[in-house]
Parts: C-alpha cells; structure tokens; sequence
C-alpha cells in the first residue's frame, strides 16, 4: 500500500470507528462479552470484535494474549512486528482463566480505541 492509499484507508477506518463502532458500546455490550468472551456473539458485539481484529498485515504493537503458566496463568501482551522477537509480556496484567484474559483485552482494546474510559465508563 503506497503512502496515499494508507491515509485514504486510515481515514475510511476512522469514519467507520466513530460512525459505526462506537454507537454500538454500550453498558450491554461490555456486560454481554464479559459473560461470554469466547463463542457466539450479538451481531452488534460480532461486529465490534471484527472491527477490533482487523489488520492482519500490521503485527507491531498488536495487543494479544499470551498463556504464561498452561492452563492456569495468562498475560496480555503486544506483538514485537518481526519475526524471531519475543513478545511483550505485560505481567501486571494477568488472568487465571482464558476467558476473564480475553474480556481484559476487550477492554485493553475499548481504551485503546477511546471507547472507554479509564474508570470503565463510555466515551
């Protein structure tokens, strides 16, 4: 993607961000992933999900989660964009199951994308 192409596209994914994505975070929205973070999804959490997944070809600095302790300790943690790098453990924050890691970084993503506020309010 040539440098035109990428400010055309950042700026369609900040419309559809502020037009689409965030009317749909609501109170619900977060209650709804935090009692089912892995499955089935509400189209309107579905689409929220995609939006936040997208970018399969930009790995720097991607938010994930990695299993520290199998099967009993996780971390979120961020992609270092190269191959043969370790990743980015965040070690201050850690989840004892798979799914309370996952609606962590729901949230993590909600902040990032000013969705959330930091007292877990919407913006």
């Amino acid at each position: 993607m040539n440098e035109v192409e990428e400010k055309a596209y950042l700026k369609l994914d900040e419309f559809i961000l502020e037009n689409t994505i965030k009317p749909l975070v609501t109170k619900e929205i977060i209650a709804e992933h935090k009692r089912n973070p892995i499955g089935k999804h509400s189209a309107h959490l579905f689409k929220i999900l995609n939006y936040f997944r997208r970018h399969h070809d930009h790995s720097n600095g991607k938010d994930l989660i990695i299993c520290t302790i199998p099967h009993k300790e996780w971390c979120l943690g961020e992609h270092p964009g190269e191959r043969n790098k370790e990743y980015i453990v965040y070690h201050d924050e850690k989840f004892d199951s798979r799914e309370a890691a996952e609606h962590g970084l729901f949230l993590k993503r909600l902040k990032k994308h000013g969705l959330l506020d930091e007292k877990g309010g919407n913006n």
